[in-house]
């Protein structure tokens, strides 16, 4: 439950979608704390159907029908009126697809970027930890080209602390990661190779984190990083981590706490060339006197 929950029912609904919930069950639950510190206004309902994106992908538009049906009475029994998702094929299937399937469809789907956004810049103690250092922000597909959401990701990352470099193509003019269509289930192979180009192009550029807002676009682009000397960053990672949320510390991944020991390291840097230049400088004094 959401915060507001203990004190009203909520009728906007989180839907993590079936990567977050069934693949990444960890992080499904980071992204709860995440909005409850916030104070973001949610609810979660125990039936999960998958929003039907697959299926819609892939042609069949009988099944497609009966999920987008299922899926709308359910909601309407639960008696909510908008959506939240951190994943971005669930969000670009409630807010343009399923207006198309489902003739009586009126449940808003909510920016829910722009809702992290807005607490953070209200609310700037919530910042426990200030990030550091060069990251990029991939576009998704998804939530680019069909939602035209592109800068409030960029902007939370630069309120936490982060410099944002961009690769050669960004925004509407970013390459896919080989996540999208299915491609990673229809042809694995070409799914992998796309990612791996992405990768190398970061990696040319001699940028060294990458941050996405979506598990299946994590997913692909984590597995094809090895040995490539490129981190790859899900927004819940930066967010619980700049949120001081201590779930992510008792994750058995070592990549947030490489996070922090490499800016303790630049911090240890800047404090021995403090040192140094106040030794030169009560040496000069020294010899003055």
């Amino acid at each position: 439950m959401g915060l507001f929950s203990i004190f009203k029912k909520s009728n906007t609904l989180y839907y993590p979608g079936c990567v977050t919930f069934f693949k990444f069950p960890e992080s499904y639950d980071l992204y709860n704390k995440i909005f409850s510190k916030l104070g973001i206004e949610f609810r979660i309902i125990d039936k999960k159907i998958c929003c039907g994106l697959p299926a819609f992908e892939a042609g069949y538009e009988i099944e497609v029908r009966k999920i987008t049906r299922r899926n709308f009475e359910i909601f309407k029994e639960e008696q909510i009126t908008s959506i939240i998702t951190n994943s971005p094929c669930c969000y670009k299937m409630f807010s343009i697809d399923y207006s198309k399937i489902v003739p009586d469809w009126d449940i808003e789907t909510k920016n829910l970027w722009r809702i992290i956004l807005n607490k953070l810049e209200t609310k700037p103690n919530l910042i426990k930890y200030k990030g550091n250092g060069v990251v990029t922000y991939h576009d998704s597909c998804y939530l680019g080209r069909y939602l035209e959401i592109y800068d409030e990701p960029r902007k939370i990352l630069e309120l936490i602390g982060y410099s944002v470099k961009e690769m050669p193509e960004f925004q509407e003019e970013s390459v896919c990661c080989g996540s999208c269509g299915g491609l990673s289930r229809t042809n694995p192979e070409l799914a992998n190779e796309i990612a791996k180009q992405r990768i190398m192009q970061a990696k040319r550029f001699g940028i060294k984190r990458i941050v996405v807002c979506s598990f299946e676009e994590y997913d692909l682009l984590k597995k094809n990083s090895n040995e490539l000397g490129v981190e790859i960053l899900e927004m819940s990672d930066i967010l619980g981590l700049a949120l001081g949320l201590k779930k992510l510390e008792e994750k058995e991944d070592t990549r947030v706490d490489e996070i922090i020991e490499e800016s303790r390291g630049e911090d240890d840097e800047e404090e021995d060339d403090e040192e140094e230049d106040d030794e030169e400088e009560d040496d000069e004094e020294g010899e003055k006197k």
